[in-house]
């Protein structure tokens, strides 16, 4: 740039002695005076635009070498600081922050501080809401019976979720989430927002054999669906007989250790194995590391190229019940995605899980009962903005006698990928314990705010 300003200042020297030089008698004086003050504007313009180029250019001065030029440049950011920075104008004649070097930003610290201005945070921290109406008869209120029991006709929050996460140094990782959400009805007409702590736990990144390791409150890695949360489910609801045999919100919660290995091989292999408390009420509820709950889950990845991907889960779980009984339950699920070449769609998803429980009913004895259930689903995406889909499912009950069936068809709408509309419809019917029929219509919406981390596939 400054060979081309140059060069462009000799052109105009020369042309400006060219035109000194020429025969008076062939000028008007006027004429040659209105030449020369334009070329003297020009001169000095270029000679302004070359000292800016030389100012920008210059090397910053260090902190012993005095204040900095007036006229200086904000520094780069650092290429290693990935985490947002903090927008905070400087108090005046304050001095100016310098970016983190790779030093700073690798050196252990406290993940709960915050960074001063011009420095990075280092975790990010984002907002998500999940609202849902429930509509049906009135015989399916009385009897709180419906798929959301103690809220059936009525807009509820079901889950408002703060969450932290980043890195805590090098090492490790860290997840904190605070939620709330609605509470059933018990009879007593209160609708009280029940806050809780649903995860906190810090992941160690680089354990021997490349081993990962999670520490603290999560969702165990088990079946397909247990680590979403319900802003992210594919549909409205939670599917029956995840429901009948974990409760509501499955596998959440739970005190423990949990470590994943990735097996060096050439396709996709995670092996997970957790060891836990056992909070459950529903299917594991000892609550203690004498009768832990233990988890375990081996997933694949399969790549066809422009035919889609597969993903197979093999998952078990056992523990023991509130009433000393052992329960274990064995899963199986697929997931198959095909993409449209070029602008990524349409999408067509099909995806489905088995479970099979095997639950002692008496003491000192080895009668059991053994359950089973499953669902499916099949979803298209026709762009960015629709989607439709439809789930069937079926299931017995864990322990008594009956069994339910259902058939849900629901719309997607999604303006962006930050807030997501939706509107299924769901028949359901039972026999034995769960003797009835019911029709429910829900409506779903739920934002993000920040960031908000998503299952990949």
């Amino acid at each position: 740039m400054r060979m081309h300003v140059r060069r462009s200042l000799a052109l105009l020297i020369l042309l400006s002695l060219t035109v000194v030089g020429a025969p008076a008698r062939a000028q008007d004086a006027e004429t040659l005076r209105r030449e020369l003050a334009a070329l003297r504007q020009q001169l000095k313009a270029l000679g302004e635009r070359l000292e800016q180029l030389e100012r920008r250019d210059a090397p910053v001065a260090s902190p012993s070498a005095g204040p900095a030029p007036a006229a200086q440049a904000p520094s780069a950011p650092s290429p290693v600081a990935t985490a947002p920075t903090v927008a905070a104008p400087p108090a005046a004649g304050a001095p100016a922050m310098d970016a983190p070097s790779l030093a700073d930003v690798a050196r252990p610290r406290q993940p709960f501080a915050l960074a001063q201005p011009g420095r990075v945070l280092l975790f990010d921290i984002g907002v998500s809401g999940d609202f849902v109406a429930d509509f049906t008869s009135s015989t399916r209120e009385r009897r709180q019976d419906g798929t959301f029991a103690g809220r059936e006709n009525r807009i509820f929050p079901r889950e408002v979720e703060l969450g932290f996460f980043g890195r805590v140094d090098p090492y490790a990782s860290a997840l904190v989430r605070i939620s709330a959400g609605e509470q059933a009805d018990d009879g007593s007409g209160s609708r009280e927002l029940n806050v809780r702590l649903d995860e906190a736990n810090v992941t160690l990144l680089t354990l021997p054999f490349g081993t990962t390791a999670r520490l603290g409150l999560m969702r165990p890695r088990f079946g397909t669906l247990n680590v979403v949360h319900q802003d992210d489910l594919p549909q409205v609801d939670r599917p029956n007989v995840l429901t009948r045999f974990f409760g509501e919100e499955e596998l959440d919660g739970e005190r423990g250790v949990e470590a994943f290995w990735v097996l060096p091989a050439s396709m996709y292999h995670e092996l997970s194995l957790g060891i836990f408390d056992g909070d459950n009420d529903v299917a594991f509820g000892r609550g203690s590391l004498r009768d832990p709950l233990v988890t375990g889950r081996w997933r694949m990845f399969f790549e066809f190229e422009e035919r889609g991907g597969l993903q197979l889960d093999l998952s078990a779980a056992s523990g023991v019940t509130s009433d000393d009984h052992r329960n274990t339950v064995v899963g199986l699920g697929l997931k198959y995605k095909w993409a449209g070449l070029g602008s990524g769609f349409p999408v067509f998803t099909l995806a489905a899980e088995g479970l099979a429980g095997f639950r002692n009913v008496d003491a000192g004895s080895d009668r059991s009962v053994e359950r089973w259930g499953a669902y499916a689903y099949v979803q298209y995406d026709v762009d960015r903005h629709w989607a439709l889909g439809l789930r069937g499912d079926r299931t017995e009950l864990p322990v008594e006698r009956g069994s339910e069936w259902a058939l849900s068809p629901y719309v997607q709408f999604k303006p962006s990928e930050f807030l997501r509309f939706r509107v299924q419809y769901k028949h359901t019917e039972g026999r034995g314990a769960v003797e009835r029929s019911a029709d429910e219509v829900f409506l779903q919406g739920s934002f993000i705010l920040g960031a908000h981390p998503t299952e990949r596939f």
